[in-house]
This record gives C-alpha cells, sequence and structure tokens, in this order.
C-alpha cells in the first residue's frame, strides 16, 4: 500500500461538473486520490502476474533402483498389505478392504465445479499420498459444474494408486455424480442426494444432433466409471436421458445375484423375448415435420423407445426369462415388477433409494463413521487453504455487490476530500477484492484483470488528458463492468471440448447473468449513495469531520495563510459562510475541461464548468453551488 501522496501544487486532477456527463459523479478525480487509486490498480496487476499455478505433473518413476525418490510420489503405507477393491457387484457390503492400520484420508470439494477443482483437488490429494493414505474419501457437496471439468477430474480419479470413495455429503448433481462414479464406491450422508446428469444450456434449445454430440462423453465416461467400478450403467444412463425406466432385477435360481436394468433388457431377462424381438428405438428428433396438435409418433411394434443416446442390448439370449423383478427394496419400499425409475424424469435419489439400488453401499453421517466403516486406524480431513476459503467468500454474489459498493463509495468520497486518502485506500483494497480474489482461486484470467485496468484508465484519458466527447469514457466505462462481470464466470471450452476457451461455456450462461445482475444491482446501490453523500456531505457522521466549519482567528484573512500566500480550497463550507455565492465573479486560472480552478478574490476555489470548455484567464461567474461543489459558467 502506497504512503499517503504529497500535494501537488501544479495540474491538480479534476472533479466533475455537476449535471453534464453521465460519468461526472464517479470518474473525475483529483491528483491526489487517482494517484492512490492507480498503485491499487498496479497492486492488482501485481497479483495476478503472480496468481496460482497448476501444480506440475509427476515424472514417472526411474527405472533404476539408486536414484533419488521422485518429488510428489505417494509415501509408503505403514501396512505391509496394500489395499484390495473387488469389482464384483454388491448391492449392500463394501467392495474395499484395507489392511489394519490404515489411514484415510478425507479431502471436501464443494461448490462449483470447473478447472481449479481439479488443481486443489490434485495439490490435496497428493500431500495425502505423500503422509501414507491408505484411502481418499472425496467428500462432495456440489450443485454440478463445467462438463469438460468433470470429465478432467474424472480421469484424474480413476488414476489414483489408492482406493477412492466419494462421500455424498448433502448433494451431488450434474458433475458431482459423474466425480462420484469415478470412485470405487460412493457413500451418502442422511438426508443427501444426487443424480440428474442431463447437461443444459440456460437459453438455448439443444437439437438432437448437438444434444447427442454433447451427451456422448458424459455416457461414455459413465459406462467406463461403471464398468470400472462395478456399477450398472443403467442407473447413470437415466440420469443424463430422459424415457430410461430402470428395474431392479434377481435371478431366479436362488443365487441372490441382482442387477439393474432399463426395460430393454427387461423385456429379455424377465419377460422372456428373444433379442431379434426386442429393439431399441430412437426418439424422432424435434425437427421432423409434425403438424401441430397431431399425435405423437409411436414407436414401431416390438420395440420399445428411449431418448437420444439409447444404447443396444446388454444382455443375450441365454438371460432370457431366468430373472424376476424384485417387488420389495432392502428399505421396504414397494417396486411393482421390479421398477424404481419410470422414465419421465431424470433420475434423482435420495440416500435411501441410492441404497436401495447399490449405488451407494452405506449412510455416513460423520468422519468417525467413516472410520468404522472401513475400519481404519487413522482419518483426517485436508481442507482448501485459507487463501481459497477466503477467497470464495470474496467471490459469492453478496460479498461480490458489497465490494462494488465499497469501491465506488470510497473513490468518490476521495473525490470529495482529496488528500484524505483513507476512503481511497479502502476503495483500492476492495478493488484488490474483487479483482484479485476470483483469480487466486481460478476463476478470472489475467485478460480480465488487464481489461478492467484498461478501461480504467481509458476513463482517466478521457477525463483529463484527451476529451474525446464521451468515446473513451463510454468504452472504458464498459471495459471495467465486463471486466468485474467476466472475473466470476469460468471461461473455457463448451461441452464438447470445442469453442472459444476464453468465452464462457454455454452452462456457464446462467452464471453470467446472475453476475452481471449482482454488478448492475450494486451499481444502483452506489447511485443511491452518491446522492445522499452529496445531499448531506457535511452531516453524516464522520463525514462531517472532513469539512472547516469553524470561526476563523481573529484577525486572519479568510484564503490567506500565515505568509501572504493564496490557499488553495475547495467549496464554500470550507472557506466559510458567505465566501464564495452565487454570482461571484473571477477568472479561470487553467482550463476548465469540465472541472479546474478559478480566482476570487484572492481565493483560488476549485470549480467545475457546465456547458463548454472554458479556457485559462477567462472571465467566469457562480452560478451554483452544491455542498463544496461550485459550478461557473461564461460571465
Amino acid at each position: 500500500m502506497p504512503g499517503r501522496p504529497h500535494r501537488a501544487r501544479e495540474s491538480p486532477w479534476k472533479k466533475t461538473r455537476a449535471r453534464a456527463d453521465f460519468w461526472s459523479i464517479i470518474l473525475c478525480m483529483k491528483y491526489r486520490g487517482t494517484r492512490s487509486l492507480l498503485w491499487m490498480m498496479l497492486a492488482v496487476l501485481v497479483i495476478a502476474q503472480t496468481g496460482p499455478t497448476a501444480p506440475e505433473v509427476d515424472a514417472p518413476p526411474s527405472s533404476d533402483t539408486s536414484a533419488a525418490p521422485a518429488v510428489n510420489q505417494p509415501a509408503t503405507p505403514a501396512s505391509p498389505t496394500a489395499p484390495t477393491v473387488s469389482k464384483a457387484r454388491s448391492l449392500s457390503a463394501s467392495n474395499i478392504v484395507l489392511p489394519s492400520g490404515s489411514d484415510i484420508v478425507v479431502i471436501p470439494v464443494s461448490g462449483m465445479i470447473y478447472d481449479f477443482t481439479l488443481v486443489s483437488l490434485e495439490r490435496r490429494v497428493d500431500m495425502a499420498l505423500n503422509s501414507g493414505a491408505s484411502m481418499i474419501v472425496i467428500e462432495l457437496d456440489t450443485p454440478g459444474g463445467i462438463v469438460t471439468s468433470a470429465l478432467k477430474i474424472s480421469k484424474y480419479i480413476k488414476g489414483l494408486p489408492v482406493p477412492t470413495v466419494a462421500w455424498v455429503h448433502n448433494e451431488a448433481y450434474s458433475a458431482g455424480i459423474m466425480l462420484s462414479a469415478a470412485c470405487d464406491e460412493i457413500v451418502m450422508s442422511p438426508v443427501s442426494s444426487t443424480g440428474d446428469c442431463a447437461p443444459i444450456a440456460p437459453g438455448i434449445s439443444l437439437a438432437p444432433t448437438e444434444r447427442a454430440k454433447i451427451l456422448s462423453p458424459i455416457l461414455e465416461e459413465f459406462r467406463d466409471s461403471a464398468r470400472s467400478n462395478g456399477y450398472d450403467y443403467a442407473m447413470f444412463h437415466a440420469m443424463c436421458v430422459l424415457g430410461v425406466e430402470l428395474y431392479l432385477v434377481e435371478k431366479d435360481d436362488g443365487s441372490g445375484e441382482q442387477r439393474l436394468v432399463n426395460q430393454v433388457d427387461y423385456e429379455v431377462m424377465v419377460n422372456g423375448k428373444s433379442t431379434s424381438e426386442i429393439k431399441p428405438q430412437a426418439a424422432p428428433p424435434a425437427s421432423s415435420n409434425t403438424t401441430p396438435g397431431a399425435a405423437a409418433t409411436q414407436p414401431t411394434p416390438g420395440t420399445i423407445s428411449i431418448d437420444v443416446g439409447a444404447p443396444g442390448l446388454t444382455v443375450t439370449d441365454t438371460e432370457r426369462g431366468l430373472w424376476v423383478g424384485v417387488e420389495v427394496l432392502p428399505s421396504g419400499d414397494k417396486a411393482p415388477g421390479g421398477m424404481v425409475h419410470d422414465g419421465t424424469t431424470l433420475l434423482t435419489l435420495n440416500q435411501t433409494r441410492a441404497q436401495d439400488i447399490g449405488l451407494s453401499k452405506a449412510s455416513i453421517a460423520t468422519q468417525q463413521a467413516l472410520k468404522q466403516q472401513y475400519q481404519a486406524a487413522n482419518i483426517a480431513a485436508i481442507p482448501v487453504t485459507w487463501s481459497e476459503g477466503v477467497a470464495a467468500v470474496m467471490t459469492s454474489w453478496w460479498m461480490r455487490a458489497i465490494l462494488v459498493v465499497v469501491f465506488l463509495l470510497g473513490a468518490y468520497i476521495e473525490i470529495q476530500a482529496p488528500g484524505l486518502s483513507l476512503p481511497g485506500a479502502i476503495a483500492g483494497i476492495a478493488l484488490i477484492a474483487l479483482i484479485g480474489a476470483p483469480f487466486v482461486i481460478g476463476l478470472a484470467e489475467v485478460w480480465h484483470i488487464l481489461m478492467f485496468l484498461i478501461g480504467f484508465i481509458l476513463v482517466i484519458i478521457e477525463v483529463v488528458f484527451l476529451p474525446s466527447f464521451g468515446l473513451l469514457g463510454i468504452g472504458g466505462l464498459m471495459m471495467m463492468f465486463m471486466g468485474v462481470v467476466l472475473a466470476v464466470v469460468p471461461t473455457g471450452s463448451g461441452f464438447d471440448g470445442q469453442g472459444a476457451g476464453w468465452l464462457p461455456p454455454p452452462e456457464m450462461q446462467g452464471k453470467l447473468v446472475a453476475s452481471m445482475f449482482t454488478t448492475l444491482l450494486a451499481l444502483l446501490a452506489s447511485g443511491v449513495g452518491f446522492y445522499y453523500i452529496t445531499k448531506h456531505f457535511g452531516k453524516i457522521p464522520g463525514l462531517n469531520r472532513l469539512i472547516l466549519d469553524t470561526e476563523q482567528p481573529s484577525g486572519a484573512a479568510v484564503g490567506v495563510d500565515v505568509t501572504g500566500r493564496s490557499i488553495h480550497v475547495s467549496g464554500d463550507e470550507v472557506l466559510g459562510a458567505g465566501v464564495a455565492k452565487v454570482g461571484l465573479a473571477g477568472e479561470t486560472t487553467c482550463d476548465l475541461r469540465p472541472s479546474g480552478t478559478a480566482k476570487f478574490g484572492e481565493h483560488i476555489i476549485d470549480v467545475v464548468s457546465v456547458g463548454p470548455f472554458i479556457g485559462a484567464g477567462q472571465p467566469v461567474k457562480i452560478v451554483e453551488i452544491h455542498g463544496n461543489r461550485i459550478v461557473v459558467d461564461e460571465a
């Protein structure tokens, strides 16, 4: 934070005129206040250049056994017996067997899933592995996020060298269930839920071909997770696509083997139809020429219609009629014919139903319960760093609205009382938090900060150096606004990994709109604050100390120091009642563009002009006085 700037005797930064320009309240700053804010802007840029970087990828271990161990390689577990994971399907019993004396590390992942989630997860997983963790539990509480980020994290989780468990602690929708499916097992806390993984683009209607293209990588990732971790793929399919019915079936041979299947496989396994009789049929495309009001297209006899992304048969004729529907679920709920989901909605499960169909292995409320579930010796958590936590709070919508208001009001108060520095310093701190906090957690890009800084510089050039009749000012304001708005919206490619990496993907349009609304709301609140401060500047507690309203010493000339030199003052309250009056004539001491100074008798006073710019040495008169702002016109 720079120190208190010295007073500049020449070329002071100007104030705004009262009514002429729409940015007059906010933008025109005196030299001292503006220079403080410029130092703050420079600090923001320095933070951007020293922001977080993704951890380096570990080099593959060398075949030379004499070589030193690589950095960040997982430490050898305390027990010589490695943990095992059975991929055989089990609806209730855990498939993970940990050796005695094992340690469990819990890594919380909350909020929106985006690229920085992977950076944070990698850092904490490295810490867990280096500490000798035998199993990693990813504690999830997320509404979802960016599809491409979820795909990256899912692949990363499946490549870890130790067993992983997803602990759905509250909710894991959309991208959250994709991360959960990548783990070896899933457990859920009481009163939790998961599912609903269909990609969306707010405000955009996706054509069937586009939706199929988006679904392809999502469904393939789920298919791989199901095959790797012993899940039934049909349940994940039902989370992504409408029209997929789910049935819990049991083999009719007394073995107790159960599976979760869709309606196509159900017809073969339970109803005994042959694979040649039953074929899945995709729903007709939305672009087909259908007369409005006409009946929906019916599927071909002997087929079952499933929406876009329907798989082929997953069973053969050898399974014909060997299975029966499970009428009563483990929780005691009824399932006529074994149906657990009718396909009219996307599959969403609470903790009880998830355990009924084998998605969740147990209901876990606390870390101690986790420790008991897996018979571990120790359990510990690695939360996000304090800086990540603070930055997360700073990027919440309500905090960003507060920061915008604090920044604008602090800057405005500094304009009204130049040289005080404290309001300017507060505005600078708010600006650093506004731009720097999103950068710390990977939301903001360097170009967001540069856009804001360039916009700020354009505004200063417009106001002080090169008037362009509003062109630079309007452009600068728009760049500053977009820099603040985009700083909390993740950028990257779209659903299918294609598109401009510097634009928010389609699924982030809702967050983009929310950020714009929050910023506009903050600007409106700031405008109300500007009006109140302008009207009651000398009466607001604390701010009234900025106004000199005491009587001058007897015999002292008002506006003249002890040496007889003119004192540079501003406003009638500063001079004392009756010194500056409407109609008082004077002469400009510099160009008024529209702000500057004029001399009235022995007093040099800060003024703003109304109408055209006024050159130096021109006669003027006071036409309006508002608080400590004096408006002049050509005499």
